[in-house]
């Protein structure tokens, strides 16, 4: 009992963690999509479309920010932020912190850009501060465009979905058949208990009658005795009278 209730218990654990991480990732991709910062906790998860990053940080990967108190941050360190650019405007883009200045705004550089961003972030723009790259994604997003692999994750489910309807359907189905066979397995079993019985029944019958006929047998061989022995003492009351 407790080892099948361990096995629910891992079961069910497995299927919630493998829900947990589709939704997260369809979560994710649909922020990419959208051009949003996918946050989940305290942290967050966007695309790299451009290669200003290069070669810290390629088109394509995937990154890790971590919220953070911006009074933390310093010079050196790789931001998440939402760009005031016009050309740009409210888009998140992540580079390294070269500057911070006295209003308490961050001057900004990629990596591979000649010169900084001409404009600033301020600290209730940041993001948060880089803290990796998430190669799962990039390896899921590897085999398709975002939206075909968007249309493949919402379809997987669905078919999942419909051959456990059809497997549920199938035991439904089977366990009628498994039911009928139960009641005739059931009905055979009583009518060989039944036959079982009216055997046994007919068994002790017997037995009683033979026990009978040999009461019977003593009853009229004592009677036999009784009768002679009147027989003779008959006999010899004439004798002595003679």
């Amino acid at each position: 009992m407790i080892k099948s209730r361990l096995k629910l218990a891992v079961k069910i654990f497995l299927i919630a963690l493998i829900a947990a991480m589709f939704c997260i990732v369809v979560y994710v991709f649909v922020c990419n999509i959208r051009g949003k910062v996918a946050k989940i906790g305290g942290y967050s998860v966007m695309k790299v479309i451009t290669g200003s990053m290069e070669p810290s940080i390629h088109v394509g990967d995937y990154v890790l920010v971590k919220e953070v108190d911006t009074d933390t941050l310093k010079v050196g360190d790789v931001i998440t932020f939402y760009s005031d650019d016009p050309q740009i405007k409210d888009m998140p883009n992540s580079h390294r912190i070269i500057a911070i200045n006295p209003d308490g705004s961050f001057t900004v550089k990629g990596d591979a850009n000649p010169k900084a961003d001409e404009y600033t972030v301020k600290p209730d723009r940041v993001v948060g501060k880089y803290s990796g790259k998430i190669w799962l994604f990039r390896f899921i997003g590897s085999f398709a465009s975002s939206r075909k692999l968007l249309m493949i994750l919402f379809i997987l489910p669905t078919v999942g979905i419909c051959i456990y309807e059809a497997r549920s359907l199938i035991k439904i189905v089977r366990g009628t058949d498994e039911e009928g066979d139960d009641e005739q397995t059931q009905i055979t079993r009583e009518e060989k208990k039944s036959d079982k019985q009216t055997a046994q029944e007919k068994k002790e019958r017997l037995i009683r009658e033979a026990i009978e006929k040999e009461k019977e047998k003593l009853r009229q061989a004592d009677a036999d005795k009784l009768n002679e022995s009147e027989v003779v003492d008959s006999e010899s009351g004439k004798d002595n009278e003679a």
